[in-house]
C-alpha cells in the first residue's frame, strides 16, 4: 500500500484520505461491478483504507452487497479495510428511523448477514430522529454492547449534540460535509470540536459533489435523476455565481502545480490532525490521485489566501433542498 499520513478510527490505523462508496450504487447509472471493484482496490492500495457506506445506498442494501462481493473476490482486503456504515433510514423514504430500536437491530443484522465475516467497525445514524440525543446514543450503545458492531459513529451533528452524545459513549468518527464549497460556521465549529476531543471527521462531498472539479459546466449538465437537480446551490443563477469561487481556487491550484481537486482534498487534510476527506470515484486513476492528495502540504500563505476567500465569498443556495435542511447539523 502507498504511504500516506494516517490516523486512528475505532482502534484501526487508517489513511488520512478515505473512500466514499455511494456513487457506486446510489446514482442514476451505476458502474459495473468490474469497474467498481477496480476503483475499490485502487483506493485500498493507495492507502484509503477507511470506507464510508450506508445501508440505503441503493435498493435492498445494494452498496453493502457490492462490498461483500468485493471481499469475496479479494478476501485478503477484509482486514485492511475499516468499514463505517450509516443506517437508521428506510431506502424508500430516507426518513430518520433511529427512534425505532427494532428497525435499527434489523438494519444492522441484515447488513452483517450480507457482509459475512467482515465486521461492521463503526455504525452511525445518517440523521438524528426527533428524540433526545442522549436517548438515541444510549440505544446505539446498547446495540453495540450486544456485539452488533464495533464502535458508535455520528453523522450530521452539531457541537451541542456531539457533546451530549460523547457523554453517553465514545464517538469513533463524525461524518459531516466539509469542503471549500461547504464550510459555514456550524461546520467549522465541529472541526474545532473534533480536534479538541481527538475524534476523527469523515468529510463527505469534499469536492462539492463535483462542483469544485467543474464536472458540470451548467445546471443543464446535471443528469436527470441526479440528487443535485434538487439542490439550490446547483440551480439557475446560483450555479454561475458559485463558479466564481472555483475560478479563484483554480488560480491557487495552478500556481501550486496541482489540480483543484488535489488542492481541495489537501486543504481538508490540513484542517486538523483528525480530518479525513472521503472522495468517491469509479475511476482508478482519479481514485489514486485523490488519495495521494494527503501528501500535498499547503503553505501558511496558501492557507491564509484560501481562508480569506472563504471568509469573503458567499455561497449562493443551500447544500440540500429546503425539506432536508432541518435534519442537518442537529
Amino acid at each position: 500500500m502507498s504511504a500516506i499520513p494516517q490516523t486512528t478510527v475505532a482502534g484501526h490505523k487508517v489513511g488520512r484520505v478515505g473512500y466514499g462508496l455511494m456513487q457506486l450504487t446510489w446514482t442514476p447509472k451505476p458502474p459495473t461491478e468490474e469497474v467498481s471493484f477496480a476503483a475499490m482496490k485502487a483506493a485500498a492500495d493507495s492507502g484509503a483504507t477507511c470506507w464510508s457506506t450506508a445501508t440505503f445506498y441503493g435498493p435492498e442494501f445494494a452498496n453493502i452487497k457490492l462490498i461483500s462481493k468485493f471481499f469475496q473476490k479479494y478476501p485478503e482486503y477484509k482486514d485492511k479495510i475499516t468499514l463505517v456504515v450509516k443506517g437508521g433510514a428506510d431506502y424508500t423514504t430516507i426518513q430518520p428511523k433511529g427512534d425505532d430500536v427494532e428497525f435499527l437491530r434489523s438494519d444492522i443484522k441484515q447488513t452483517q448477514d450480507i457482509l459475512g465475516d467482515k465486521k461492521i467497525d463503526v455504525y452511525s445514524l445518517a440523521r438524528l430522529p426527533e428524540e433526545p440525543v442522549e436517548k438515541v446514543f444510549q440505544t446505539l450503545e446498547s446495540l453495540r454492547k450486544e456485539g452488533l458492531f464495533g464502535a458508535v459513529g455520528a453523522s450530521e451533528m452539531g457541537v451541542e449534540s456531539l457533546t451530549k452524545a460523547q457523554e453517553v459513549t465514545q464517538i469513533a468518527i463524525i461524518e459531516i460535509e466539509v469542503s471549500l464549497f461547504s464550510f459555514e460556521k456550524a461546520i467549522r465549529d465541529v472541526v474545532k470540536w473534533s480536534s479538541d476531543n481527538k475524534v476523527p471527521i469523515f468529510a463527505y462531498s469534499p469536492l462539492g459533489r463535483g462542483f469544485l472539479t467543474r464536472t458540470y459546466k451548467s445546471p443543464e449538465d446535471i443528469p436527470e435523476g441526479d440528487f443535485k437537480k434538487m439542490v439550490p446551490r446547483f440551480q439557475g443563477e446560483a450555479f454561475y455565481e458559485n463558479l466564481k469561487l472555483v475560478d479563484r481556487l483554480d488560480e491557487i491550484a495552478s500556481k501550486k502545480g496541482v489540480n483543484t481537486s488535489q488542492l481541495a482534498l489537501a486543504w481538508i487534510v490540513g484542517l486538523s490532525d483528525y480530518t479525513i476527506p472521503i472522495p468517491g470515484s469509479s475511476k482508478v486513476e482519479r481514485t489514486q490521485e485523490n488519495t495521494s492528495s494527503a501528501n500535498i502540504k499547503l503553505t501558511s500563505e496558501e492557507n491564509k489566501i484560501i481562508g480569506e476567500i472563504l471568509d469573503s465569498f458567499e455561497i449562493k443556495g443551500t447544500r440540500y433542498p429546503a425539506p432536508a435542511m432541518g435534519h442537518l447539523m442537529k
